[in-house]
């Protein structure tokens, strides 16, 4: 049953994230990118951070930026502090994008309360948490 259900709600999702949210059909951006996307936020993000806060490797992170980048979405600057480090920012278009992203996220945030209610909304959110925590904890003590 848990199978079942990850997958269909996997395929679903990514079905309403195609359909909402790339509304602009922005040559090159798939569904794939917004975890990353909508991570770097208003205010930035160093590409180490970003990796860590995904639990993706900072090479699999800096192959979705420079899709992004190639796209005109996010730019990249060499941190101030650490030479060795960049720092991803949105440009105006991504802006504008994150912020159509974003209020799209929020009414099916809203549709999903309609269906099942706040409050067991809230508690799924809590346990998909707590799930995405467990998973995390299993990952780093299962390196293989």
């Amino acid at each position: 049953m848990t199978c079942r259900l990850l997958y269909l709600l996997k395929r679903l999702s990514d079905s309403w994230y195609c359909n909402e949210l790339c509304y602009e059909n922005i040559q090159g951006f798939n569904h794939s990118h917004i975890p990353l996307f909508m991570s770097i936020g208003t205010k930035g993000i160093s590409n180490s951070t970003l990796a860590s806060n995904l639990s993706i490797t900072k090479q699999a992170a800096s192959k979705v930026i420079k899709e992004l980048e190639e796209i005109g979405l996010v730019c990249s600057e060499k941190s101030s502090t650490d030479g060795r480090s960049a720092m991803l920012y949105l440009t105006d278009k991504g802006t504008s994008f994150y912020g159509h992203v974003k209020s799209q996220m929020e009414v099916l945030e809203e549709e999903y309360k309609k269906v099942v209610g706040a409050k067991n909304y809230e508690t799924t959110i809590n346990v998909m948490l707590k799930l995405v925590e467990y998973h995390e904890h299993l990952n780093k003590t299962v390196k293989v």
